[in-house]
This record gives structure tokens, sequence and C-alpha cells, in this order.
């Protein structure tokens, strides 16, 4: 098995609170020398970026070495739990945001995981991926999508593709950086790097950019992305303690133990305004800075556990 490729090592964690520690990957579709020097052109190409988006992690991960040690499955465990799951999964409040949404009664509905569906339509990952609907035949709850298609609401349509597409052969980029920039700024830069990887031919414009690129949209999605993609030059895995909203958590008086329990479930109830709202805390917290993130955290009242 090939080890992952560290270029840039990662220096470690600033808990500040002042920057974000942004992972940036580009799926199977978009990899190698190609796709990093395109990145760098963009990240170096202005001042504004040089000097607020420091790359403090670089490194190529094997295909061999993601699927050996199931880095994808681990990333999307609980989108996974769902897709294989299907009804059994969806909590009382989903199935009435479901009954809201569709004007149906969940109970009498074929509710199916994407694997079930494959099955039951006798369709390919990309197949089922790419059935397009009216955009009002489409939900999403609790970092979840459902998609109506026939007589068939089929949960995480999307997972089996992502899972297909990574194998032994195909490679991944990684890069973190530690970014000042604000929201808008980072954003215009990553639409910018969206616009120079089209225009080199490595993304295909008839696509939609999650399709290939991927960067860490909340604090929690930087744990959940560090997780998966932070390694040594020897190439063993960094430890959460080096995450830099992990070290947040902890100045903050929660345990491992409590933080690895999020990343599990994510799924929670939160107050909000007097109510309580079932949400997931990676959707609940994007675009959000570390103290707002932690705000949101301490307001959950209750956890939903789900295992498949």
């Amino acid at each position: 098995m090939r080890q992952p490729t560290v270029i840039v090592p990662y220096g470690g964690p600033d808990s500040s609170g002042r920057v974000d520690d942004i992972f940036l990957y580009l799926r199977p579709e978009s990899n190698g020398v190609l796709v990093e020097s395109t990145l760098m052109t963009v990240l170096r190409g202005q001042k504004q970026y040089r000097d607020n988006a420091e790359l403090v992690y670089l490194a190529n991960l094997p295909g061999d070495f993601i699927m050996d040690n199931h880095v994808i499955e681990e990333h999307y465990s609980i989108n996974y739990k769902f897709a294989a799951g299907g009804r059994k999964c969806f909590t009382p409040m989903m199935k009435k945001r479901f009954e809201e949404h569709y004007g149906v009664l969940f109970d009498d509905c074929d509710v199916v995981g994407s694997f079930d569906a494959l099955d039951l339509l006798s369709l390919s990952e990309e197949e089922l991926f790419s059935i397009w609907v009216p955009f009002e035949d489409i939900l999403f709850v609790n970092g979840q999508s459902v998609k109506k298609y026939k007589d068939l609401y089929i949960i995480n349509y999307d997972i089996p593709a992502l899972l297909h597409k990574n194998n032994y052969a195909t490679d991944i980029a990684v890069m973190v950086l530690r970014s000042s920039l604000s929201l808008k700024d980072f954003h215009r830069m990553i639409v910018s790097m969206e616009e120079a990887l089209v225009s080199r031919g490595i993304m295909d414009n008839s696509k939609p950019p999650s399709r290939y690129f991927h960067f860490s949209k909340s604090p929690f999605e930087q744990i959940l992305d560090g997780m998966g993609y932070l390694y040594t030059p020897e190439g063993d895995h960094l430890p959460l303690e080096n995450i830099s909203f992990t070290v947040s958590l902890l100045e903050n008086g929660f345990s491992m133990d409590e933080i690895q329990g999020i990343m599990k479930y994510p799924i929670m109830g939160f107050e909000e305004k007097g109510n309580l709202i079932e949400d997931n805390v990676f959707i609940r917290t994007r675009n959000k800075t570390f103290s707002e993130a932690l705000q949101i955290l301490v307001s959950a009242k209750w956890q939903i556990y789900i295992d498949y």
C-alpha cells in the first residue's frame, strides 16, 4: 500500500479564533500535479490571498491508502448510515418535515436508502446521481437529502456515486489554508480556483463544482476533514488534538470523548428563541466563527444516536 506524500507538513493548531484552517481537496475527477499548480497559481496570484491565506499543509493521498483506511466511508459516516438504513433512520421530527414538504404521510410512502434504490431501479451509481427532478421534489433535512423519483423517495442519492468514484487508482490532493480572509473574500478565492480549473480543462463546466472540489464550510467540518486527511510525512494520522477547532473546544471545557461523540452523532436538538429545532451541527454552524459555533453547540439540548 502506498503512503501519503506530504509536501508541506502541518505546523500545528491555532485556536485563537482569528483564523480558520480550511481543508481544500479535489475529488477523484480532478487530481494530480496540474491541479496543485493551478490552485497555487490562484493562491499566489493576488497579494490579498498570499497575505491572508497561508498554506500550512499540502499532501497527496494515494487511492489505495484511502480505500484501505476507509477514509471516504468514515468522512460520510452519518450520510452513509441513512443511505444504507433508509427510512429506519428517520427521527420523528424528520418525518414531520418530510410530510410538510411533500404533503403525504411518511408511513404511506416508499422511503428507501440509495443503495436499495440502485437495485429497485436497476441503475448504476452515476445514473442514480444524475437523475434530474424538479427542485420541489428534493428535501434537505438534518444534513440528509431526499429525492422523489417515480414512486420512490430516495435518501442520500449521491452517496453510492461518491463511494464508487473513489478506488485504488484515484489519488486525492489535500491542502489546508490558514485563512484570515472574510467569508466573502474566501468564497471569491474559491470561485477563482474553480474558474481556473475549468479554463485548464481539469473540471467539466457542465457539472457542479461540488463533484470535483471540496472545502470546509464550518468549524466542525474542519475537524471532520482533519480526521480524514491530516497526516505526518511518515504516513501516521495526526490525532484530533492537532486540529485548531478541536483545541478551541478543549479549551472551553469539552472532553475529547464528547468531541468524538459530536463528530459521530452530529444530529441534535437546539434551542433557538425559545423553540427547539432539530438539525445537524455541521449544517447549523456553516459559515460561523469558532465562537459562534461554540455558542450553537452549547445550545444543544439533546443528541440523536443513529447506528446502522
